[in-house]
């Protein structure tokens, strides 16, 4: 008995609190409006997660707003129409659009394999196969289904 009533005033105390479940890193990518946009995020957010396990939050912003919020280190990762200066360019679908990496991405130890698959990813691209997914999309089908099935018929994931 006498063991049996420190033991409960612990599980009370700290067996009670809810697990937290535990997630790995994420990265956060400003995507402006637009189809090519969309398709290059979707394009980045499922070989970033099958390549290296690491999770991508996207937010839709305003095109200046995706640039300005990697430089003021509010996302990872943005989408941009042209490449811009001191942002590194990780990868860039034929035509456009270009994604742009900050600093974290870079140096950070835990997305150390980032820019590396990234860059594997670029090596891949050719304006047919990106021309063809575009079509699909253009065409009503939506960009998650679209990249999954072309990634995996390729075999790159």
């Amino acid at each position: 008995m006498k063991r049996i009533l420190p033991l409960m005033i612990f599980l009370l105390l700290f067996g009670v609190e809810s697990a937290a479940p535990c997630f790995g890193p994420k990265l956060y990518l400003g995507v402006p409006e637009g189809m090519r946009f969309q398709l290059l995020a979707e394009l980045t957010v499922v070989y970033i997660k099958e390549k290296t396990g690491v999770e991508t939050v996207r937010t839709t912003v305003a095109p200046a707003a995706a640039v300005a919020g990697v430089r003021g280190a509010t996302f990872d990762l943005a989408l941009s129409a042209t490449p811009a200066e001191n942002l590194t360019l990780l990868l860039a679908a034929p035509g456009g659009p270009f994604l742009l990496s900050g600093p974290r991405v870079l140096t950070d130890l835990q997305f150390s394999t980032v820019p590396a698959a990234l860059k594997k990813l670029g090596g891949l691209l050719n304006e047919d196969f990106f021309v063809g997914l575009t079509a699909e999309v253009e065409g009503g089908a939506e960009p998650a289904a679209v990249v999954g099935r072309a990634l995996r018929e390729k075999r790159w994931i």
